[in-house]
């Protein structure tokens, strides 16, 4: 169906808690397992007291569950690509459409915790910049050039809000030499856009 679950290879210990889950009869206890577990996965498990009785095939089908949500964000699956890798699986149609709801409805919660782990580089959308050059002496370096402060914010999709991304003051020359390098890099991405 799509290349983000084929990149999806799921290890067999979630592969066998997934199995526990169509063992699991009563559509209460499969319910409240899967609202729990994505409760847990999300750090969200204050207040809360599980009502259900532990055993292996509870902790398996768990294990799985938080395994299988936190790849599929981290891979940024859809409810509807989950469905389907859930249907490989040949998990029940009812168990599928109970986790997949929750899956959606916790989604943003679960890449904005997924979000804290780690280093990776961030990704810079919907960018607001704003350069200033004053005329005044103190915008003027020791060699009487002009000085440009350069500010970006971009949207921190976790608050709502926007956030700072960088201030940074430059002359006119090396504001010259940021523009060439930008342009740069805009060549170079429709050229590999264009070979696609």
């Amino acid at each position: 169906m799509t290349n983000s679950t084929d990149s999806l290879n799921l290890s067999e210990g979630i592969l066998k808690g997934l199995q526990c889950l169509n063992q699991l009869q009563d559509n209460e206890t499969v319910q409240k397992l899967i609202e729990n577990t994505i409760r847990k996965a999300i750090g969200d498990a204050s207040g809360f007291k599980s009502q259900l009785v532990p055993g292996d095939t509870i902790n398996q089908a768990e294990y799985a569950l938080v395994s299988l949500v936190v790849l599929s964000a981290k891979h940024n699956l859809s409810s509807n690509e989950l469905k389907y890798l859930l249907s490989l699986q040949k998990l029940g149609d009812s168990v599928s459409d109970k986790i997949c709801r929750e899956y959606e409805v916790s989604l943003p919660e679960l890449k904005a915790k997924l979000s804290t782990y780690g280093h990776t580089e961030p990704f810079i959308t919907d960018v607001n910049w704003k350069m200033s050059c004053n005329i005044q002496s103190s915008s003027v370096n020791s060699n009487a050039e002009l000085m440009y402060n350069i500010s970006m914010e971009g949207m921190d999709y976790t608050s709502g809000g926007s956030r700072s991304i960088t201030n940074f003051t430059c002359n006119t020359e090396e504001l010259q030499s940021l523009i060439a390098k930008l342009k740069d890099i805009e060549k170079h991405c429709e050229k590999i856009g264009n070979e696609k």
